[in-house]
């Protein structure tokens, strides 16, 4: 019963202990990209990984569902290799062996598929068990190397970076199809660099004042070369008091700067929050903001082809939706990602090496800062 009671609890701890294996993986594979939740838990290249973290005893039942995984796709694919990373108490970290003939045996003696004997030998030369560290003394290994590779200053910064790249994997798996969940150290450091740059933008304003904090943006603006060939996206979180005359001004801004002929690629708009994504087109509209969103006319079919080489060269802005993000940073070379919030800082679908998150109080502010 008490078991029973603590299914959740349980549950929720393996999932914290595949994402710090799954991140543990990535430190120690810094030039390779890592699959989360595709084939297995993770895999390396041509490693397929398979974690589980048990309090009790080693023992076969307890890895025969996920050996039963991995060999399923071993008949699909036989040139892969596989892991089982894995924590039992009376195991001690660093061993690694393969499972015996009869362990195999007892694992798929009540497989469904049918098998041949000659794969099953092949599959034991190909799988490895691996005991590791409990959860505790991962997570711990874990923030040691935070600090070392992503320069944390002391191991509170590293426990909150620890909980900004748990979100950031997350994330991944919930916002991508299977097969395009990857990761790199590269993403990792990204996520961190757009985290930190949040706390920046806050704790300036709440430490110099908002006014200083619109001269120091300003001058992020007007001072930088603008590469005006570049392909961009504008991000606005708006809410029920977002004035939308104000903000189809900060549009027609944005327009005239980044656009101010057919020969540049017009920006992109993206609008997140509680309010009507139609309310705010039909005041673009009306203020005279030309654009495109991919569907041709209201209420017609999304097609990604139509938004991103219009029929119509005429429309000097385009607009997309938040669900629709990731699908168009897949398909265009995005330089700049800029993102003006007014309670919480957006993440990026993909990493861009020029991401900016600015803060501000009314969107009215925008027209003296751009």
């Amino acid at each position: 019963m008490k078991k029973e009671r603590d299914g959740g609890y349980h549950a929720i701890k393996g999932f914290a202990y595949q994402f710090d294996a799954s991140l543990l993986k990535i430190f120690e594979n810094p030039y390779a990209i890592v699959e989360l939740e595709g084939k297995q838990d993770l895999s390396v290249e041509n490693y397929h990984i398979q974690v589980k973290h048990r309090s009790e005893k080693f023992s076969i039942s307890a890895i025969t569902s996920a050996v039963q995984l991995m060999f399923r796709q071993f008949q699909r694919d036989n040139s892969s290799q596989f892991l089982l990373h894995c924590h039992f108490s009376d195991q001690p970290p660093g061993l690694e062996r393969e499972l015996h003939p009869e362990e195999l045996a007892r694992i798929l003696a009540d497989y469904s598929d049918s098998y041949e004997k000659s794969t099953v030998s092949k599959f034991a030369g190909a799988c490895r068990v691996s005991f590791h560290e409990n959860y505790h003394n991962q997570f711990e290994e874990l923030l040691r190397i935070i600090r070392e590779r992503l320069n944390a200053r002391d191991d509170a910064e590293a426990t909150y970076y620890h909980a900004i790249l748990h979100g950031h994997l997350k994330d991944v798996i919930l916002t991508n199809p299977i097969g395009s969940r990857r990761v790199a150290l590269r993403s990792l450091r990204q996520a961190i660099s757009s985290a930190r740059t949040a706390i920046f933008e806050s704790a300036y304003v709440e430490q110099c004042g908002y006014e200083k904090y619109l001269k120091a943006v300003r001058r992020r603006y007007t001072l930088r070369t603008v590469n005006i060939a570049a392909e961009r996206i504008f991000s606005f979180q708006c809410d029920t008091a977002t004035e939308l005359d104000t903000l189809a001004e900060v549009v027609i801004l944005l327009r005239d700067k980044y656009c101010p002929g057919p020969a540049y690629p017009p920006p992109y708009l993206t609008f997140r929050g509680d309010i009507d994504s139609l309310e705010i087109k039909k005041a673009l509209w009306d203020a005279g903001a030309r654009f495109n969103d991919g569907t041709g006319y209201h209420g017609g079919i999304f097609r990604l082809d139509e938004l991103i080489n219009p029929p119509s060269t005429d429309l000097n802005l385009k607009i997309v939706d938040g669900d629709h993000l990731t699908s168009l940073m897949d398909n265009v070379r995005i330089k700049e990602f800029h993102d003006f919030y007014v309670t919480e800082s957006a993440d990026t679908p993909r990493n861009v090496a020029g991401a900016s998150h600015v803060f501000v109080r009314s969107f009215e502010d925008l027209l003296q800062v751009l």
